[in-house]
């Protein structure tokens, strides 16, 4: 059996930390209060009726019995319930068998393959893990996403095959999302993430803004309700950001790039903060910069953009920006 402790930043320290309590009446606390019971009060202090969180993923039975201690759900199941409340599964610590997590450590593979853009070694894993567990929902749907991030990291990304992959993955847990999301009802950050998706693979810029402002509706409407945003709101709205300076809507691209960053400080995470620094640098050349305050703060955000492209994915990836704040600006402090 391992200890998984997502809170800490060194999971091998969880597992030797597991191995010190596996025998410990520590363990059997675990068990005998339960999860279950965790996620009934959250689920309870949230507002959220039992339908609303396991639709698509367990019965109202099967919950019901989570919630009394009387059945244990598998890591998937309580991953996948957690995520549809808005709960950090980080908040939890969770014991896995020997089965479970060599899973684990298996997805943890492929995700960080797909990340590196280790596309031979993804589809390797890929085909391991639909071989060995490739027959629960929750494994298909996992199975879809990771094809779809995959084909997302291609330099000819074939969009038709990754909307359906997209389409896919939220199928398995929300196959009625559209319904749910036009009625604001519960998704999880999975799922929006799914949705942001397919919106982006619209062809026509018009229409993506449309379904782009309806999911900008969603996540403030959301965002009040739970108070803060699920990670799928910063891609959700940096599509909605380039969609925006595709129609030529600059000051409204600035605007959305401005709450997205302001949501962004509050955590310590990278992710597409270059991305979103560079579409409101573009924005402001495209609405016109005027004054010299104004060159200051387009300069600006192509000098942080370039930094961190720089710092976490290479020089040789900034080169073509580096160049570009050159010759555009007479920065020659790149070193």
């Amino acid at each position: 059996m391992y200890f998984i402790e997502l809170k800490q930043q060194n999971k091998q320290e969880g597992i030797n930390k597991m191995q010190q309590k596996v025998n410990s009446s520590e363990l059997m606390g675990f068990e005998e209060n339960g999860i279950g019971h965790c996620i009934r009060m959250s689920r309870e202090a949230r507002g959220y009726s039992q339908l609303d969180i396991c639709d698509g993923i367990c019965s109202i039975a099967t919950l019901s019995l989570i919630e009394d201690g009387k059945e244990k759900a598998d890591y998937w199941t309580l991953e996948a319930l957690l995520d549809r409340m808005r709960v950090n599964k980080t908040e939890y610590d969770f014991f896995l068998d020997d089965d479970t997590f060599a899973l684990y450590k298996l997805r943890e593979a492929i995700k960080l393959n797909i990340k590196k853009k280790e596309c031979e070694e993804a589809e390797k894993n890929l085909a391991v893990y639909q071989e060995k567990y490739g027959e629960g929902n929750l494994h298909r749907q996992f199975l879809f996403l990771q094809e779809a991030y995959l084909e997302r990291t291609k330099p000819e990304s074939d969009k038709d095959k990754k909307k359906e992959l997209f389409q896919k993955a939220i199928a398995v847990t929300a196959p009625n999302y559209k319904e749910i999301f036009e009625k604001k009802g519960a998704l999880s950050n999975l799922e929006l993430e799914c949705i942001a998706e397919i919106i982006h693979c619209t062809e026509s810029p018009e229409e993506r803004e449309l379904e782009c402002e309806a999911l900008y509706k969603y996540f403030q409407w959301n965002g009040e309700r739970d108070r803060f945003f699920p990670p799928a709101y910063r891609i959700a709205m940096q599509y909605y950001a380039e969609t925006l300076y595709e129609n030529g809507k600059f000051e409204d691209c600035i605007r959305i790039c401005n709450e997205v960053l302001e949501e962004l400080y509050g955590t310590s995470k990278v992710e597409n903060r270059a991305q979103i620094f560079l579409l409101r640098a573009k924005s402001r050349e495209g609405k016109g910069i005027e004054n010299e305050e104004e060159k200051k703060l387009c300069l600006r955000d192509y000098m942080t953009a370039y930094t961190v492209i720089s710092i976490y994915d290479g020089k040789e990836e900034a080169k073509d920006l580096k160049e570009y704040i050159v010759e555009k600006y007479g920065w020659h402090y790149i070193v």
